[in-house]
């Protein structure tokens, strides 16, 4: 196995997952920062609206990467998305606060949020093709279940610095600079993007290329595109929910501690990250579909009870089990997703057609999800909201799995 595009590949996610959710990590803080307002959950509510506005840039990003992807080559559209990310999050960090220039301040964080979200549209479904078609039959789920540690390594990394500048400073200091060392951090990104561009030679695709991807996707694999979006709700929605959304669930609106709250994040994402290759394994043995099959069936069944605990108790063991036990099951939607995902579509339209599938999906549901969700809380004053959304999206992935198509063509 050429080991270079596995780490270069899970490198590439991994630090544009990392610049990409330290949004959602400071997003208390942001919102003061930038949105000032006498209700906190207003402020909130205005940050998540500018944290899913990067979302809706995702498709463009997918459209645009994946026509190089496709066209000129998969490292060159993975190695651009790293250098447009490292620019935005960078000046974030340097990002004057609404006390210091007003409005600006919020337009220019919404610009900013923009152009992050073009970048990882065209990291996100390219990263794994890049590593998958670079790995022997018989290892392509658990090598693209490397690109997935990638990107969950890079959410941890997010959650970690966001638990160790809670931890190592002050309230007045955190909110005053700490903050922004993470994102400034984030400029890391570019070597990567670079290093990519020289030391990874490009996978041979002999297939003929499309001219225009996105329409041949659009007109001749609708169903492939629609049944693949089904089952990567347990991504879009499910890790946004369950791990960046909760910090802000947990404290908020269950007035449970914060530093206790970031810890156990953060080691669930760790866990999480580690059951990744486990289940890309795994489904190289048994099956992607049926482990994909199990994660949809804990989905439904263990989140009402799981948040019935957290919601009657506050206890900080409650909120533990229930973030360790999902991060088991997003460990192996992770894991075999990748795989799934790209065997779906015959290699020509295939760097599009999965950014495609995972951008719209995870824009148009997981960009929102913290939104909606902390909008449904605050109206209904339901705090059951959380697990009816886990609850349905297992049922949703559950059936779009069940006839999921796969292009034999796709032995890459």
């Amino acid at each position: 196995m050429n080991v270079k595009p596995l780490v270069f590949g899970s490198l590439a996610t991994a630090f544009e997952w990392y610049d990409y959710a330290l949004f959602g990590y400071f997003a208390k803080i942001i919102s003061q920062q930038f949105y000032p307002s006498a209700d906190p959950v207003t402020s909130l509510l205005s940050t998540f609206a500018v944290f899913a506005s990067g979302f809706a840039m995702r498709p463009l990003g997918a459209i645009f990467y994946g026509y190089i992807g496709d066209r000129v080559g998969r490292k060159y559209a993975l190695s651009a998305s790293l250098l447009t990310m490292a620019a935005p999050t960078t000046l974030l960090g340097m990002l004057p606060t609404y006390d210091s220039i007003g409005i600006w301040a919020s337009i220019g964080l919404v610009l900013i949020r923009l152009f992050q979200g073009l970048a990882v549209g065209g990291n996100y479904g390219g990263s794994f093709i890049f590593v998958i078609e670079n790995a022997p039959k018989g290892r392509q789920g658990f090598a693209g279940s490397l690109a997935s540690f990638g990107t969950l390594g890079g959410l941890f990394l997010g959650s970690g610095a966001a638990t160790l500048m809670t931890a190592m400073m002050s309230t007045e200091n955190l909110e005053s600079f700490g903050w922004r060392i993470p994102f400034l951090l984030g400029s890391l990104s570019a070597i990567v993007g670079l290093a990519i561009r020289k030391y990874v030679p490009e996978h041979e695709n002999k297939a003929t290329k499309s001219q225009l991807p996105i329409k041949e996707i659009l007109t001749q694999h609708q169903s492939s595109l629609l049944r693949s979006m089904g089952i990567i709700l347990l991504d879009g929605v499910g890790v946004y929910v369950l791990f960046v959304f909760m910090t802000t669930y947990a404290t908020l609106f269950l007035k449970m501690p914060e530093e206790s709250v970031l810890f156990w994040n953060t080691v669930s994402m760790g866990s999480l990250v580690l059951f990744i290759p486990l289940f890309g394994w795994l489904g190289d043995r048994i099956g992607a579909k049926i482990v994909l099959a199990g994660v949809c069936l804990g989905f439904a069944v263990f989140a009402w009870p799981l948040y019935s605990w957290l919601i009657n108790s506050r206890d900080v063991m409650a909120l533990a089990s229930l973030q360790l036990i999902f991060s088991c099951l997003m460990g192996a939607a992770y894991g075999t997703l990748p795989i799934l995902v790209t065997k779906a579509f015959p290699a020509h339209v295939r760097y599009t057609a999965a950014g495609v599938s995972f951008n719209v999906c995870v824009a148009v549901f997981g960009g929102t999800a913290p939104y909606v969700v902390t909008a449904l809380v605050d109206f209904t004053q339901n705090l059951f909201v959380p697990a009816i959304a886990i609850i349905m999206v297992g049922l949703l992935a559950g059936l779009a799995l069940k006839k999921l198509p796969v292009v034999e063509e796709n032995a890459v």
